[in-house]
């Protein structure tokens, strides 16, 4: 019996049949893949996993002093090349135990597409600003905010060639549409979004 059916993107599965089908997988890449279990999620689970990157900028902000500021891209980069590599290494045997392509609880892809809409964007860092002032907090929320709708509109709306990179096979199908909605709203932020440098 097939109990995938398709909603907006990737193959809907109820998330108690996949977290079943994939229990037999190691920890550490079922982790990965569904983020924690956020690719359970019983809706929009590509929204739920797309945000880790956003909390973790929003946080780095609230947290970091003046003068590293340049490790907000580094975790970035870390989150992008941890995705990279177990969408690549792990989605296949997913697919597998799973039975469909691409299915909507493996979310690790838009770990990455949303680490690389928010790579080199100018955020305010609060260490910066003068003492009770909260600038820092609006422009950082919505630069932000505004990257997390422009990844999420370019992963749903999948323009040229993004749909054509997801037919390719196994794990580089599933990463490599979200890369480039990642760099598309990328792009845009860093030419007329808030936080452009």
């Amino acid at each position: 019996m097939n109990t995938a059916k398709r909603s907006l993107g990737e193959p809907k599965m109820d998330p108690a049949v996949a977290r079943q089908r994939i229990a037999g997988m190691a920890w550490f890449p079922r982790f990965s893949l569904t983020v924690g279990g956020l690719g359970f999620a019983p809706f929009a689970s590509g929204t739920w996993g797309s945000l880790p990157p956003c909390i973790a900028v929003l946080g780095l902000v609230v947290l970091l002093p003046a003068d590293l500021g340049w490790v907000i891209d580094a975790v970035l980069v870390a989150l992008l090349a941890w995705a990279a590599f177990g969408c690549v290494r792990w989605t296949a045997a997913a697919e597998e135990a799973l039975g469909i392509k691409d299915p909507s609880c493996i979310v690790l892809d838009e770990i990455a597409g949303m680490s690389i809409a928010l790579l080199g964007l100018h955020l305010p860092l609060r260490s910066m600003a003068e003492a009770g002032s909260w600038s820092w907090a609006g422009s950082g929320v919505l630069g932000v905010a505004m990257a997390f709708l422009l990844f999420r509109f370019f992963d749903v709306l999948k323009p040229p060639p993004c749909k054509a990179l997801e037919r390719i096979g196994g794990g580089w199908g599933v990463l490599l549409d979200d890369v480039l909605a990642g760099v598309y709203a990328c792009i845009i932020m860093h030419v007329v979004g808030p936080l452009a440098r």
